[in-house]
C-alpha cells in the first residue's frame, strides 16, 4: 500500500478499511486459519518466480517459514494502520529486532541506540552486536545535538523507543529523523504507544513492535511485527541473504489468526487504558509524596513533545512509572497491590489488567547500574501498565492505599 499524507492519516480507520478483508473460506466474518506448512502452486514457472525473488504472484504461496495466508493478511492490516507500505509477523518483539539489525548491520559498522531502552533491547546491542564487531554508541534519546555528534561515516541505523521503557521519555522523532536523512536507517520501537503515535508518519523508516503487549491486549501468545518499505520487506525475504527467509522466525498461522483477530478491538482498549492511566497518574501526582511520571501530565518534560507527536484521539497511552526511590519502598507498593487483588506483579504490558514491576531488578536489570544511574533509573521505579478492569473511583483508591503502605 501508499502510504497516506500525515494531515489525512486517521489510524482507526485505517485498521478498520485501509487493508482488503478477507473472509473465511465459507464467508464466515473471520478469515480461515491456513495451518499448512507449504502450498501448491499450478505451474513450476510460478514457484521458479518466487524462489528467484517474485511476491507479487497474488493468491500464490509457497513455504510456510517463508509466508503464509495469515502472515500477509496481518501483515497487511498493521501496515494499513501504521502507514507503511508493507509489515510482516514474527515470532516475537525481540525477533523483530534482531532480524532487522542483522538485515542492516555489518561488522565495522555502526549504530546509534537509545540507552534507555528495554533490557532485552540494550542485552542485545550491547553484547550480541558489539561481539560481532558492530560499533554501538549509547545516547540520551532527548539530546539530539548529541546523537547529531554520533553520526559517522559507518553510521547504517538509529534505534530509539518512541516512548522508553521504562521511563517514558518522549524523543523528538521528526527532529531524529532529520539527522538520519537518507542514507541511515531510523528505527522505532513503537511497543508502548500503538495508535497514541504513528512513526511513520513522523520520519520512521521501520517501526518495531512486540506484538504481545498492546497489540495482543490478553497476553496469551508472544508475537512481533516488523513495519517497513516494501524494499526492506523484499531485501528481508531474499533467499540468499534475507534474515526472515533464513532466519526462520515467521509468526504460525493460528498466532496471525488470533493476533489479526484482537486488533479489531485495540482502538477501544486504547483509548480506555489511556484515560485510566492520566487519571490514576493526575490523582496520584496531587498528592505529591512520591514522583509520578506519566507524559500526558502537563507537569512532566515530556508533555510537550507528546503532544506535538501523537494521534489527540488516543491521548497518551496505558503506561506509568512511580519513582518510589528505593526498592523496599517499591516492594512493599508492590505487594499491597498485588494482595489487594489491584494489579499483578508481573512483566509484560496491555494486559486489560494492570501489571506491575520494579524495572531496575527485573525488565532493565540487563542494563548495566552505571548507565542505569545516568538514565536517573532508580531501584525504586515501578512501572505500571494500567489496566481497565473494575470501577476506576476504586481502582484509584487501590494505588493510594499501596502508596499509603510505604
Amino acid at each position: 500500500m501508499n502510504k497516506l499524507p500525515r494531515e489525512n492519516f486517521d489510524p482507526e480507520q485505517a485498521l478498520l478499511t485501509g487493508a482488503r478483508r478477507v473472509f473465511g473460506e465459507f464467508g464466515g466474518v473471520n478469515q480461515s486459519i491456513h495451518p499448512s506448512t507449504t502450498f501448491t502452486t499450478m505451474d513450476p514457472e510460478i514457484m521458479s518466480s518466487m524462489f528467484n525473488g517474485s511476491l507479487s504472484q497474488k493468491g500464490c504461496h509457497l513455504y510456510g517459514r517463508h509466508f503464509h495466508p495469515n502472515n500477509l493478511q496481518l501483515g497487511a492490516q498493521v501496515a494499513a494502520m501504521e502507514n507503511t507500505q508493507a509489515a510482516y509477523p514474527v515470532a516475537s518483539g525481540m525477533a523483530a529486532i534482531s532480524t532487522v539489525l542483522n538485515q542492516i548491520l555489518e561488522p565495522g559498522s555502526h549504530i546509534i541506540a537509545s540507552q534507555d531502552v528495554y533490557g532485552g533491547t540494550y542485552a542485545y546491542l550491547n553484547n550480541v552486536l558489539r561481539a560481532k564487531e558492530i560499533e554501538v554508541s549509547f545516547v540520551d534519546p532527548c539530546d539530539l545535538e548529541l546523537i547529531a555528534a554520533e553520526v559517522a561515516e559507518n553510521t547504517k541505523a538509529i534505534f530509539v523507543e518512541l516512548m522508553s521503557n521504562p521511563l517514558l521519555k518522549i524523543c523528538d522523532l521528526e527532529a531524529i529523523s532529520q539527522i538520519a536523512g537518507d542514507d541511515i536507517q531510523l528505527i522505532v520501537d513503537n511497543t508502548f504507544c500503538p495508535l497514541t503515535f504513528t512513526p511513520a508518519n513522523l520520519g520512521a523508516d521501520i517501526v518495531i513492535y512486540s506484538g504481545t503487549k498492546f497489540l495482543n491486549g490478553m497476553s496469551d501468545f508472544v508475537s512481533g511485527i516488523i513495519c517497513c518499505s516494501s524494499d526492506f520487506l523484499t531485501d528481508l525475504m531474499d533467499l540468499q541473504s534475507g534474515q526472515l527467509m533464513l532466519g526462520g522466525p515467521v509468526l504460525d498461522p493460528k498466532s496471525c489468526f488470533q493476533l489479526q483477530l484482537y486488533l479489531q478491538t485495540l482502538p477501544t482498549r486504547i483509548r480506555e487504558h489511556s484515560y485510566r492511566s492520566l487519571v490514576i497518574a493526575g490523582e496520584l501526582a496531587s498528592k505529591r509524596s512520591f514522583k509520578i511520571i506519566h507524559p500526558g501530565l502537563e507537569s512532566s518534560d515530556e508533555f510537550a513533545p507528546a503532544h506535538r507527536q501523537c494521534n489527540k484521539a488516543f491521548a497518551m497511552g496505558g503506561m506509568m512509572a512511580i519513582d518510589l526511590e528505593t526498592y523496599e519502598n517499591a516492594r512493599k507498593f508492590v505487594m499491597t497491590l498485588q494482595d489487594s487483588g489491584w494489579a499483578f506483579n508481573a512483566v509484560s504490558l496491555g494486559y486489560f489488567h494492570s501489571l506491575v514491576s520494579i524495572s531496575g531488578s527485573s525488565t532493565s536489570s540487563e542494563i548495566d547500574m552505571e548507565t542505569q544511574a545516568i538514565s536517573n533509573l532508580s531501584p525504586g521505579l515501578v512501572r505500571v501498565s494500567v489496566g481497565f478492569m473494575g470501577n476506576i473511583d476504586r481502582q484509584i483508591a487501590g494505588f493510594e492505599q499501596a502508596l499509603a503502605a510505604i
